[in-house]
């Protein structure tokens, strides 16, 4: 059996908060991967709304990707993540996802929900990966497509057994990649 060859960046990454600088980007990197893409002042409002935590994988000084959480209470709730069409295969969604855990635990989640098309395989092998498990199934979720959309979430970060198991992923990417990461 042959292994996949990993595709890495030539460049340090950096994962910061996203700005108000950064939103022409975004809306950019969201109208190139959705087939309904949120809108402009959506996106601009998620950016300041409180308990919403919107972070950017940055290389070569150009956002690459974006993540957003939203914190309610005890629990976490991946709502978007987009990489933008060059800057796939790098890995930077595996990184940004672990990136937006590491914020979750932050600020007080034990738990991150999410939810992802039925047909994105991608998805589907990326929360498996990183100890999702699903946990259930909305029927005609998607409005574009009347697609389902599988429920799944990670329990525990906040456990030393659930932040040992980032501390690994983490390291897991570095190692794969060869890249250092800077989390501002």
């Amino acid at each position: 059996m042959c292994a996949a060859a990993v595709r890495k960046a030539e460049q340090p990454v950096t994962i910061r908060r996203a700005r108000d600088a950064d939103l022409d980007v975004i809306v950019a990197i969201e109208a190139q991967s959705f087939p309904t893409p949120w809108s402009r002042t959506l996106l601009a409002s998620e950016l300041d709304q409180p308990g919403s935590i919107y972070l950017v994988a940055v290389i070569g000084g150009a956002v690459a990707g974006f993540i957003g959480l939203w914190h309610v209470m005890d629990e976490g709730h991946i709502c978007t993540l987009a990489v933008d069409p060059d800057n796939r295969g790098l890995g930077l969604g595996e990184l940004l996802v672990l990136a937006a855990l590491n914020a979750a635990i932050e600020v007080g989640s034990d738990a991150v929900h999410l939810e992802y098309r039925v047909g994105n395989d991608p998805a589907a092998r990326l929360y498996e990966k990183l100890g999702f498990e699903r946990v259930g199934l909305r029927k005609g979720y998607y409005s574009d497509t009347g697609e389902d959309a599988v429920l799944a979430r990670v329990r525990g970060l906040s456990t030393g057994d659930g932040r040992s198991r980032l501390q690994a992923a983490w390291l897991r990417w570095e190692n794969e990649r060869g890249l250092q990461v800077a989390v501002e």
